[in-house]
């Protein structure tokens, strides 16, 4: 009773609460240009005839681009079911600043071969003081300081074609098979992380792969195979060890009456395979989406014994749905995720069971475009409470916090009295387990210029 309850609380909650965001703020903004493992890319016609038009750069060109993102947040806790007063939350609250930018240069030295880089700098960063036994001029030792974690190669590769019917990818990109959008276990089959539910405009991380796409003529059918390359240089001697370790996958794309189905696997040597299944369309005025995944075996089985018996048969199955009504500017989102993978840390500790994910966004709140709002809700039933230990080491690899939580409740109102500045203010709410009280927390952020060139 009490998890119906707090379903009903989490649901009752977002539709009371207004949002605001953009459609591409929910549905990918420049990196599906360049992240482009769907139908939509297909068609070399239509290429063709884009390219008269002038959406695709002229051959000789370069495209340089990027953005920039600036921004402070505080999270104060108000109330929490610890020992410190009021007064100790408000000495405790950290000012978070943040500032991250990205350069994506586009180059076509001709019509069959493009070349692509998006490489980003942020900050915080991490700093390591360094010694040396050496002692200096004065007797102390010489220490140097170096900045560790602030450059990311997001994407890096080449694209090139033959007879405009088979086209290649090789280098590191991101491999949107999956159409969830808070949860995504397929493209989490390739990729080397995971959407985060609080941020899923941030592109995710993806593997260096041999790509070829076979396009069907006529059609928007395609057919879509990846070579995984191992890249442990350190542990790998032979070239049997690496390809022991080399990784092939392989999707179909089909496309009936306005419903796009994929349907593809994963294979490793001694590793657990994988079968995937993907639908996308609409129903009237809705967008819906499925995934479905099936795994024999979990890799901590794999690990620890190579057989093929005795293996854990894992389903992980993800719908979701979502609205835009124009004239009120309100965007709706929402998705369920049954992770069956018990045994994974990853999945263990923060998927693993039934996950009920709900954004909803209001571009305009009392006639005014210049103050929107946000809501965020997310509720997970059956995963393990995460150890203190594990929270630091998700912490620091980049995990959305809100999967570190039995359910979180967040809702923002922003304020931007100029499009450079952009304030806001609400409350945040997390639930450790449904055992004990929530933490309610009020969250203020600010984003101080920035944007995309």
């Amino acid at each position: 009773m009490k998890k119906i309850f707090l379903m009903i609380f989490m649901t009752a909650a977002m539709i009371s609460t207004l949002s605001a965001q953009s459609d591409d703020d929910l549905f990918g903004g420049d990196d599906d240009f360049f992240s482009d493992d769907g139908i939509d890319v297909v068609d070399d016609t239509t290429a063709k005839s884009d390219l008269s038009r002038g959406v695709l750069f002229e051959t000789g060109a370069i495209k340089i681009g990027g953005s920039f993102d600036m921004g402070l947040s505080t999270l104060t806790t108000l109330y929490a079911d610890d020992d410190d007063d009021f007064g100790e939350h408000i000495k405790n609250t950290l000012l978070t600043p943040s500032a991250s930018a990205y350069l994506t240069v586009d180059a076509r030295p001709t019509q069959t071969l493009r070349m692509y880089t998006k490489m980003g700098i942020k900050y915080p960063y991490k700093l390591q003081a360094i010694s040396f036994a050496t002692p200096s001029a004065a007797g102390y030792p010489t220490v140097s300081t170096s900045v560790t974690d602030w450059l990311s190669m997001k994407e890096l590769f080449t694209d090139f074609s033959i007879k405009d019917t088979a086209f290649f990818r090789f280098g590191l990109h991101t491999v949107t098979w999956g159409t969830g959008y808070f949860f995504s276990p397929v493209s989490d089959m390739i990729n080397t992380s995971s959407i985060n539910p609080e941020d899923t405009d941030a592109q995710v991380d993806g593997s260096v792969n041999l790509r070829t796409q076979i396009t069907f003529p006529g059609t928007q059918n395609c057919l879509w195979f990846y070579v995984i390359p191992s890249t442990d240089f350190v542990n790998k001697t032979t070239f049997d060890s690496y390809a022991r370790d080399t990784v092939f996958a392989g999707k179909a794309d089909l496309v009936f009456g306005g419903w796009e189905f994929g349907v593809g696997g994963f294979f490793q040597y001694q590793n657990a395979p994988k079968v995937m299944l993907t639908a996308s369309g609409s129903l009237k005025s809705y967008s819906l989406f499925g995934e479905f995944v099936y795994q024999y075996g979990a890799t901590s089985e794999w690990d620890a014994n190579k057989d093929w018996d005795d293996k854990t048969s894992i389903v992980q199955v993800t719908a979701g749905l979502s609205r835009y009504w124009k004239n009120q500017n309100i965007l709706l989102a929402a998705q369920y995720y049954y992770d069956g993978n018990g045994k994974d840390i990853q999945h263990q500790y923060l998927t693993y069971g039934h996950n009920i994910a709900v954004m909803a966004n209001f571009g305009r709140l009392f006639g005014r475009t210049d103050i929107t709002a946000t809501a965020f809700g997310m509720v997970n039933f059956g995963k393990d409470d995460l150890p203190q230990d594990l929270l630091a080491l998700f912490s620091q690899s980049g995990v959305g916090a809100s999967l570190f939580n039995a359910m979180t409740l967040s809702t923002l109102v922003y304020i931007s009295p100029i499009n450079e500045l952009k304030f806001g203010m609400g409350p945040y709410i997390t639930f450790k387990d449904f055992e004990t009280a929530p933490t309610v927390s009020l969250k203020l952020s600010a984003t101080l210029g920035g944007g995309k060139f």
